[in-house]
């Protein structure tokens, strides 16, 4: 034989012994390769598939305390009409003003602008507060360092801040 196709024999005897014994070995390697994979997978996404329960509302630095507006709380429990025919335009007003949330003031050159329900208003706006799913238009009359007059037809409510 010459040493040529001598060499090619061993060439391929051993290229048919690396390959029959590969497939043995292969899987066992694999899986457990994929099993660690996995494991690793998992560890990095469990937070993302199951996220931390999220921490309170942050803090709002316009707001004064954490006590809610004497106006909306209900200390019988039971459930009170909003708007009832024939209200007199000082109670609407009252009950439209205790459903507003401020913001904060902000002064921007010589006029004071009042952020209400998360809008601006400057003195003469209009700020529309539903109450029983009718609207409710409300007038600011005028903006102050710490309070602010609102209106509805001849009512007037000054609200201190």
């Amino acid at each position: 034989m010459k040493p040529n196709s001598l060499r090619s024999l061993l060439t391929l005897l051993l290229a048919a012994v690396a390959t029959g014994a590969l497939p043995a070995a292969t899987p066992v390697i694999g899986s457990q390769l994929f099993q660690e994979t996995d494991a690793r997978i998992e560890d990095m996404f469990q937070h993302r598939n199951n996220p931390p329960k999220l921490p309170g509302p942050h803090d709002d630095p316009f707001q004064v305390g954490d006590a809610p507006l004497a106006s909306n709380l209900n200390l019988t429990g039971k459930e009170t009409p909003s708007v009832a025919p024939g209200t007199s335009d000082e109670a609407v007003l009252r009950q439209a003003a205790g459903s507003l949330v401020f913001g904060g003031l902000l002064q921007i050159g010589d006029v004071q602008v009042l952020v209400i329900n998360k809008a601006s208003y400057k003195e003469g706006g209009i700020l529309s507060v539903r109450l029983q799913g009718a609207p409710v238009y409300l007038r600011i009359i005028s903006i102050t360092a710490n309070s602010v007059t609102l209106g509805l037809n001849e009512a007037r409510l000054t609200l201190r801040f």
